[in-house]
């Protein structure tokens, strides 16, 4: 197994191996499960690093479905698909034919992921949860020209990039209708960025590996039940590191209903 695939497998385990559920998390209050389908759309600002201590801003919108299920109090499990639009300001290929500093632009790409969300214990109004996700963007293929190139020449590439997140939230479920919360997480992004080169018959391929200069999230965010059934979510976090700050945003609406 490969190395992402071990901490995709890591991070969806771990909320569900962490200990047992308490005393009152029964299979759902009313013996039914709960599903929560949704609409998210979330705004990530990464700094990257890909090689020779040079780094790039990636900004990327998110607008993606969530399939969410309620298997017992406290604890659920959800499936993500969506669409993102992500923009790397630069990158420099040199193993090219020709070495190339590539303004990337926006590239749309699929979205896909998971999420467990697990409440591990309770203190008067306060419930601890685990939570883990993950994300894989594929980005599709790109053609760019060759700037100030006399003869027939193109450029063709795509970014793949995954987001792990894992760690503890912790929920104030003292009000009606609000539910604050707070949380930090691990927060990792690493991917490659591929690009192929053709000049007449010269044809080369250089891949770049690229990995976020932070990887500890901390934020907070609220729940709003707007009705019984209509929940409303927002969520903002930054992400230090050596000289800088990056942050992201999340807002969700979410209808829930009981098989």
């Amino acid at each position: 197994m490969t190395k992402p695939y071990r901490l995709l497998f890591a991070l969806l385990l771990i909320p569900l191996l962490s200990g047992t559920a308490p005393a009152q998390e029964s299979l759902s209050r009313s013996g039914r499960l709960t599903l929560k389908p949704g609409l998210g759309v979330e705004y990530i600002n990464r700094t990257i690093e890909w090689g020779d201590d040079t780094s790039s801003a990636m900004k990327s919108l998110l607008m993606t479905f969530h399939a969410e299920i309620e298997l017992q109090d406290g604890f659920s499990v959800a499936a993500i698909a969506g669409y993102s639009m992500a923009n790397t300001e630069s990158l420099i290929f040199r193993e090219l034919p020709l070495s190339v500093d590539l303004e990337v632009g926006n590239i749309g790409g699929i979205v896909l992921g998971a999420e467990v969300e697990k409440s591990l214990f309770f203190w008067r109004e306060f419930t601890i949860f685990g939570k883990a996700r993950f994300l894989s963007y594929l980005g599709s293929d790109n053609e760019w020209t060759i700037p100030g190139l006399n003869v027939e020449g193109s450029l063709t590439g795509k970014p793949n990039w995954m987001q792990g997140q894992i760690g503890p939230m912790v929920v104030y479920e003292g009000l009606d209708y609000f539910q604050p919360y707070v949380f930090v997480q691990y927060n990792r992004l690493w991917g490659t960025f591929q690009l192929d080169e053709t000049v007449l018959e010269l044809k080369g391929t250089e891949e770049k590996s690229i990995s976020g200069k932070s990887q500890i999230c901390t934020g907070l965010g609220t729940t709003y039940a707007l009705t019984d059934a209509f929940i409303f979510k927002a969520e903002a976090a930054v992400m230090p590191y050596s000289g800088g700050i990056d942050w992201s945003m999340f807002l969700k609406f979410q209808y829930s209903f009981r098989l």
